[in-house]
């Protein structure tokens, strides 16, 4: 969803969520009211849904408000936690019913940053319908401790930058959002970016509690040892993971899984160890999953062997993937 003055110039994104009783509302960024309205205690701005027919007028809700942090030098002891750059729009009363399709998208944690992989739909210059970046969790920090720092995953192709300020990053392991873009590095040669996770956002706003789900579990049986060796020979088909014999794969891994892999001489049996470790841990499936595409990139081996993963690992979640 795209953030725009009454003008119709382009100033960010936005999230579209659902509050109950309390109606549909667009998460987005402080700045980018500030740029769109100039002065967020009056007046209006509008929210847009490019190449589907829909506009809306929104207003800014005024508790759910967080200045932007200072992004040049802060004189030491200044706290910056409740400058997160965050503000909520309502919809006006009466606004257009919404295509077809195009329904809220479902909030989730984003939890610790563990490397795992997300998608962003941003609005750059010369992309007015969305460029699509892809990055990964890298840490903590940045102009506000609250945020979660993006470091792109590609030396080509989209990355996060002005026009993505307000844009929703997408998880799709849990199929939810777990976060909104903030600020991105003004250095773009370091493809860096920052977000604010979903659980900061809540506890800025608490009625946004409402908008955030739990994935729904798959139905899982634990992998055969047909499938546990069918994934460890499909690891093995991927030559950034094969020239070690797995080795870099493991120490990707956080150490409460790794530290449970002993080393093997023999490869195939050094990949299953890795796999037998991870479908043995809760968290170890998403884990592998972002090991691996984090070290193959995104080559046909890569791809098969995530989609074995997918397969016969809890992963992913059933139901809809839908939303705007």
């Amino acid at each position: 969803m795209r953030v725009l003055s009454k003008d119709g110039a382009l100033w960010g994104a936005g999230v579209l969520v659902t509050l109950g009783e309390m109606g549909a509302h667009v998460l987005t960024c402080a700045h980018v009211v500030m740029d769109a309205m100039g002065n967020p205690s009056s007046g209006s701005l509008v929210v847009d849904l490019p190449g589907r027919d829909w506009f809306a007028h929104a207003s800014p809700v005024p508790d759910a408000w967080s200045p932007v942090p200072p992004l040049a030098h802060t004189e030491a002891g200044t706290a910056t936690a409740d400058h997160a750059d965050f503000a909520v729009l309502a919809l006006d009363a009466g606004h257009p019913r919404l295509p077809g399709g195009c329904g809220p998208l479902p909030l989730a944690a984003c939890g610790p940053p563990d490397d795992r992989r997300v998608a962003v739909i941003g609005y750059p210059q010369g992309a007015p319908a969305g460029l699509i970046a892809t990055a990964r969790l890298a840490g903590t920090g940045g102009p506000c401790p609250d945020w979660v720092q993006l470091d792109g995953l590609r030396a080509t192709g989209g990355t996060v930058t002005h026009g993505f300020s307000g844009a929703a990053v997408w998880d799709p392991v849990s199929a939810r959002v777990i976060g909104l873009v903030t600020a991105a590095y003004t250095d773009r040669a370091a493809r860096v970016a920052w977000m604010l996770p979903t659980e900061s956002a809540v506890r800025i706003w608490p009625p946004l509690t409402a908008a955030v789900r739990r994935p729904r579990p798959r139905p899982h049986t634990p992998p055969s040892v047909d499938e546990l060796y069918e994934l460890a020979d499909a690891l093995l088909d991927v030559p950034q993971i094969a020239h070690d014999s797995g080795r870099l794969l493991r120490e990707s891994l956080p150490p409460a899984i790794r530290h449970n892999i002993r080393d093997n001489p023999w490869p195939r049996q050094q990949l299953l160890a890795v796999v037998q470790a991870c479908t043995d841990h809760r968290d170890g499936c998403c884990a592998l999953r972002g090991a691996t595409l984090q070290l193959g990139g995104e080559s046909v081996s890569v791809a098969l062997a995530v989609g074995i993963l997918d397969r016969i690992c809890c992963v992913g979640e059933v139901g809809s993937r839908g939303g705007a």
